[in-house]
């Protein structure tokens, strides 16, 4: 399977319909990010969203370089200019990588389709399947519909502001008091269509990860149910059959079964194995860059709420944490739960009747329990761990930076 050629073409509308992946990749390909259609329209829209991050960013140059307000308005600046800077820089290595991005994408699905075969009537099996694709399609969904939100109310907020006074919603430029139409509007616009697109790239290709380790945990799960049920299955069986005589040759018919069945779990078991290490190829350059953008963020947002002696600033900032901080907490649970389902084979292979086994089978369990041990791990810059303690570090290390600018600024 991983080395199938056709692993690596590109994807198209038509292929979607059937991936698990579904909603990431169809939002992507509106974004301008994901080519699902070949087309000069498709590649004019990602041209057209290259010159918005770029206009953005000569914008936040002028501002950055000329800004004369207070430390709140240049930490958004910076953090703003961030995030339009690390969804391009996504988009940049997307362009130099899209057919690893489809071969991950083709052999998720290929996983899925492959493990539907085996688990087709099972209703817990098929109820894991189907919960993790309700999952991922929710978080898709729901981040999609917070954002919109969130960056609205945030492109709309200048245009409350007193009569005469003109504002920019992200970049404040020295020369917008004097703008007149339609030099105003443009830049407004510049501004509010860059932020929305490039961040919006920004955030779902950290959903499409969450997505795909979701998949990914729930596939070893299922594949944990099937050890479960690899020899409970035949023992119950041959159970049944002795209870009608002929003892030994159904013994010897359901230890064929069984062993035919743990042949298919290794096989398989193999093959999500090179899917992680496939994974954590593409996936972590990536999130290294969500992680430094994530924590440069917090720092701009923790910075002036502890430089100011003001409540509305600290109150700004636990407002804002969210949005900075669900990206991080997608790729940290989503990778806890790869090597935590991943643990848990060793248990499945233990559980699975095997004091009734035969003494090769029982060995062979043995050599399949001790692989099993093996962590999936999935890193930052193939450095940092990514999983739940990851998270709650960063959250640690977040409350001490606030609580020691708070304890020196109230000297």
């Amino acid at each position: 399977m991983e080395s199938d050629p056709q692993q690596t073409k590109s994807l198209t509308w038509q292929y979607t319909r059937t991936s698990v992946v579904k909603y990431d990749l169809r939002i992507l390909y509106f974004l301008g990010f994901w080519p699902l259609l070949q087309s000069r329209v498709f590649r004019a829209l990602t041209a057209a969203v290259v010159m918005l991050g770029v206009g953005h960013f000569a914008e936040a140059v002028i501002n950055l370089s000329t800004l004369q307000g207070d430390l709140e308005d240049y930490t958004l600046a910076v953090s703003h200019v961030a995030t339009v800077c690390v969804g391009a820089a996504k988009m940049i290595f997307f362009v130099f990588h899209e057919h690893e991005f489809c071969k991950l994408v083709r052999w998720l699905d290929a996983l899925v389709a492959s493990q539907m075969e085996h688990i087709r009537g099972q209703l817990q099996g098929e109820a894991i399947f189907y919960e993790a694709q309700k999952l991922g399609a929710r978080i898709t969904l729901c981040l999609l519909a917070n954002n919109v939100f969130i960056v609205t109310v945030w492109s709309l907020a200048p245009l409350m502001a007193s009569e005469g006074e003109k504002r920019l919603p992200f970049q404040q430029l020295p020369f917008a008091a004097a703008y007149t139409s339609p030099l105003y509007e443009l830049s407004y616009a510049l501004q509010t269509v860059s932020v929305f697109v490039i961040g919006f790239i920004n955030v779902h290709v950290d959903c499409f990860f969450a997505a795909v380790m979701i998949h990914t945990s729930a596939q070893i799960n299922v594949l944990a149910f099937r050890m479960t049920d690899v020899y409970s299955r035949n023992a119950s069986e041959k159970s049944k059959q002795n209870s009608d005589g002929g003892k030994q040759r159904h013994s010897s018919a359901s230890y064929d079964n069984s062993y035919k069945e743990l042949c298919l779990w290794v096989q398989f078991h193999q093959e999500i194995t090179r899917f992680v290490k496939h994974l954590e190829s593409v996936m972590s350059p990536v999130a290294t860059m969500q992680f430094i953008h994530g924590m440069l963020s917090g720092i701009m947002l923790i910075f002036p709420a502890a430089s100011s002696s003001e409540n509305g600033d600290l109150v700004k900032c636990l407002a804002s944490a969210p949005t900075v901080s669900t990206p991080l907490l997608l790729y940290c649970l989503g990778a806890h739960s790869v090597r935590e389902q991943g643990e848990s084979l060793s248990l499945a292979v233990y559980s699975c009747h095997w004091t009734e086994a035969s003494t090769s089978f029982r060995r062979a369990l043995l050599i399949v329990m001790s692989r099993a041990q093996r962590p999936y791990n999935l890193t930052a810059g193939g450095i940092y761990p990514i999983e739940r303690s990851t998270f709650l570090s960063l959250l640690n290390a977040g409350y001490s930076y606030y609580a020691l600018l708070k304890n020196f600024n109230g000297r």
